[in-house]
């Protein structure tokens, strides 16, 4: 059996994160692993027991970074940690295209270099711009979390491609506590989503608004001040704020439909696993009718693919979805979609 060095640019509770976490829990278990990354919190991958991580230690200057030297001196240091743990491991897992000094060095051991791609960048800032032209020019493998982040990069000589989508976890699985579907109450909308008005928070906020007898519950993987500064407008009675969570199933199992918002011309979702989530409670779904999302929900099976810049149409759609008969299929539905991603 393979022995597997994992890269990952932050420990963090982001959505990337936590796809790392869920390939280690159900792929690795019972093996330990190592993952170099930037551990300057509480993340996923810290909540693994099989998982030793491997710091890369930030240059700080009373706390604070060094404007350049910072950013130069960690990236010099994780190469370094790369080079010193490297050798002893036969491939090197890299997990986004960021960490792309694991590549060079892996590519310079001749060891098995794993891509595993989430995301295709639309900054192009240096840093992107050389992860880019690695990931070009080293021979690897390359597991895409949907087809539409495929259909993103061209194929290149020498790289295996495949599509791989994201699963839950079985420790997520565990901790289900199901609400029959015929108990629900069909009033409650929940959103899971980063600090981002990419990600449609203002928009999630409009439909509240025009929703009043509704409920509708907003988490965040954000501290409670960034959300305070980030909302310059009155948030409605019937919105509940919710600040970085590590356990979700509160939130999902008191909710009945899950939105997905993110505006196309911003942010092209390239996977949606928190649409996954709530599938594993039967909840239907309202997303993006452009990428990954759009793999996830069938388009009137256990839920919709829509234009969600499209207040009205969102307020309909709700509407719509809630009325007892359909909301009953569609629930039905998600969980047995979900039987493709488990």
């Amino acid at each position: 059996m393979d022995n597997i060095l994992f890269f990952h640019p932050q420990n963090d509770f982001s959505g990337s994160t936590r796809v790392l976490a869920n390939v280690i829990e159900t792929e690795y278990i019972g093996r330990k692993i190592s993952v170099i990354t930037l551990n300057r919190s509480e993340g996923f991958l810290s909540m693994l027991s099989n998982v030793q991580i491997i710091p890369i230690r930030l240059l700080l200057l009373k706390g604070r970074k060094i404007p350049i030297v910072t950013s130069v001196a960690w990236r010099i240091y994780a190469c370094w940690l790369s080079c010193w743990y490297g050798w002893n491991f036969d491939v090197f897992y890299i997990n986004t295209i960021l960490p792309y000094y694991a590549a060079v060095v892996g590519c310079l051991y001749r060891k098995q270099v794993i891509f595993h791609i989430h995301e295709k960048f639309l900054v192009r800032s240096l840093g992107i711009r050389c992860a880019e032209y690695v990931f070009r020019n080293v021979p690897a493998k390359h597991i895409f979390v949907s087809q539409y982040v495929k259909q993103k990069y061209s194929p290149l000589r020498g790289c295996e491609d495949i599509v791989k989508y994201n699963k839950l976890s079985p420790s997520f699985l565990s901790e289900i506590q199901f609400v029959p579907i015929e108990q629900r109450k069909r009033n409650t909308i929940l959103m899971m989503s980063s600090l981002s008005k990419a990600k449609g928070l203002l928009t999630f906020i409009e439909v509240a608004q025009r929703m009043p007898h509704f409920s509708f519950c907003l988490v965040i993987s954000a501290n409670k001040e960034s959300i305070v500064d980030f909302f310059d407008c009155d948030i409605p009675a019937n919105v509940k704020l919710v600040s970085v969570q590590r356990n979700v199933h509160p939130f999902l199992r008191t909710s009945d439909l899950i939105l997905n918002l993110s505006i196309p011309s911003l942010c092209i979702e390239t996977f949606g696993m928190t649409i996954l989530e709530a599938m594993a409670y039967g909840l239907p779904a309202i997303v993006p009718n452009v990428g990954g999302p759009a793999e996830v929900v069938i388009d009137g099976y256990n839920g919709y693919c829509i234009d969600v810049t499209n207040v009205a149409l969102i307020i309909k759609t709700i509407g719509d979805m809630l009325d007892e008969s359909e909301y009953r299929r569609l629930a039905e539905n998600a969980l047995i979609r979900l039987g493709n991603f488990v």
